[in-house]
């Protein structure tokens, strides 16, 4: 039996909660009898992320295939941000991509001027930055530390094609939830028109056949597209090598940008030849400006999983408010179940404090949402005006609900947030001293709005995955319970951007009448006392 005198001294506060006591506990008894995945759910307040920093510090004193030390992976900037926060003062470091540091002998990015070098700059100042260059010496510290914590995107990049970060005996993939969509993002590719038209000159109208079919589409790529790509990186490499420093230095930027995305584009590209499976794998012909995309997706990316994070590390622990399903996380995700533990906690803070009151305006369906909306948007005017003095959030999930409301409602207290402005707009409501209401259809995760910033929010649509996506109905046919895991998960994210501390207060109302059907059939999905606050009116 563990208790706490085995870890305790690797907890980084005065003393755990007994939530936390019991998760660690409990993972560690388990990792002692041979497990190697730990899936950790934890309601917001439980404290997850002093539960994987003891973790790390505990287990990897017992690892022995890898490096001693812990990788800690998240989504979020924010949350990257706050681990820093919390733990630098324990040793660890943080890690963002070379275009996130600035070079200390230029205005370029570290990014910037390491893409010159490898094109063979022959610029001294270049030369000395290289040895004295922050990035670098960011890395090299991250390397060297016992903890340290970067993103999803950056360390899939790093150890799948750059290979330069070595394998640590510990893995804590913080927000677990998005790996299956960060897996899918990092391994499906897309081929544009207009850049093998203008960049390669490789015309898709002058191929033999058609582009139109997995199989044609699958052997463009392999036996035409990638041998172009070669080509091209070859000849700006030799223009390079053989203008040397008679470049002028704008032209050389251009020109070394342009090599380092064309070698990132291709490493992909073969890395989806390898893999590529017709079975596993949906394909799109797309059109953007009048120009033709193929886009390949996979469909299950468990069978890549091993290949791509799961043998980076001895043991690896997948912690989130919202796992959901903990069997379809470890289907989708491919992990043994007979190698991995699991286990709940709900969040402590009081039911009292987040009432939910679901009132149907209507069914937001495709079919409906044009007969609903005039209704939905008299009962937003109603609830902004019940919350008159205060800051609030409205969930709308796609973007013709947002503009509706804002074009309907038309009140100074509203802004819109999404596409380019999002973090802009976000960024207003947090700094405005006025009762301002965050209008969004993409704010269901990585935002913090804690205390006054919103004590009201608004579910306007239950976030069903899009239908319209060829993934989305593979995945669904594949695995029945797919489409509501996903759906429950985002409402679940969505409810937590108000609730952020014990302190906290704030009332949801869910005005899609296709919310019935969700709590009626998925009930048993959402968190132990989901429903302890809930109202029907």
């Amino acid at each position: 039996m563990t208790n706490n005198k085995y870890w305790i001294d690797n907890f980084p506060y005065k003393e755990p909660r007994a939530q936390q006591e019991k998760t660690i506990n409990y993972v560690l008894e388990e990792f002692q009898r041979g497990k190697k995945y730990a899936i950790i759910e934890c309601g917001t307040g439980v404290g997850k992320s002093a539960i994987g920093y003891t973790l790390a510090k505990t287990l990897k004193s017992n690892a022995t295939e890898k490096t001693s030390g812990a990788y800690f992976l998240t989504t979020q900037k924010i949350l990257q941000e706050q681990y820093y926060k919390d733990f630098k003062d324990k040793g660890l470091k943080s890690l963002s991509s070379s275009s996130n540091y600035n070079c200390e002998k230029s205005n370029d990015s570290c990014k910037e001027i390491l893409t010159q070098i490898r094109a063979g700059s022959d610029n001294k100042k270049y030369e000395s930055c290289n040895y004295s260059c922050k990035y670098k010496k960011a890395k090299q510290e991250f390397i060297d530390s016992e903890e340290g914590i970067t993103n999803f995107s950056y360390f899939l990049t790093e150890k799948n094609y750059s290979k330069k970060l070595p394998d640590k005996s510990i893995l804590i993939i913080d927000e677990a939830h998005n790996l299956e969509n960060e897996l899918t993002r990092f391994i499906e590719i897309s081929v544009s028109e207009y850049f093998s038209n203008k960049i390669l000159k490789l015309d898709f109208d002058g191929q033999k056949e058609k582009l139109n079919t997995q199989l044609r589409a699958f052997n463009f790529i392999k036996t035409v597209y990638s041998k172009k790509l070669i080509n091209k990186i070859d000849h700006i490499e030799n223009t390079i090598s053989r203008l040397g420093s008679n470049f002028n230095l704008d032209k050389f930027k251009q020109l070394s940008k342009q090599i380092d995305m064309l070698k990132s584009h291709h490493k992909k590209i073969l890395h989806f030849i390898d893999i590529y499976d017709k079975e596993n794998w949906v394909f799109d012909v797309l059109e953007e400006n009048k120009y033709k995309k193929l886009v390949f997706k996979p469909i299950d990316i468990s069978a890549y999983s091993k290949q791509y994070i799961l043998n980076y590390a001895d043991c690896i622990i997948f912690m989130s408010a919202s796992i959901v399903s903990h069997e379809g996380f470890m289907t989708t995700i491919g992990l043994e179940k007979e190698k991995t533990v699991s286990i709940k906690e709900k969040s402590p803070f009081p039911a009292k404090n987040r009432p939910v009151i679901y009132s149907p305006a209507g069914s937001m369906s495709a079919k409906n949402i044009d007969r609903t909306l005039p209704v939905m948007t008299k009962m937003v005017k109603h609830i902004l005006n019940n919350h008159k003095n205060e800051k609030g959030i409205i969930h709308t999930h796609n973007t013709k609900i947002a503009l509706h409301l804002k074009n309907n409602i038309k009140s100074k207290r509203i802004i819109v947030a999404y596409g380019a402005k999002r973090e802009e707009m976000l960024n207003k409501h947090l700094n405005s001293k006025s009762n301002t209401v965050l209008i969004s259809p993409s704010m269901s995760e990585g935002v913090d709005l804690k205390g006054n910033l919103s004590t009201f929010q608004i579910i306007c649509k239950v976030p069903f995955p899009y239908l319209g996506d060829k993934v989305t109905r593979k995945k669904m046919n594949k695995w029945k319970w797919w489409y509501n895991t996903e759906t429950v998960r985002t409402i679940i994210q969505s409810l937590g951007r108000s609730i952020r501390c014990e302190s906290d207060v704030a009332i949801t109302y869910i005005l899609d009448g296709d919310w019935n059907r969700i709590k009626t059939n998925c009930k048993s999905y959402f968190p132990e006392g989901f429903f302890d606050n809930y109202h029907e009116y």
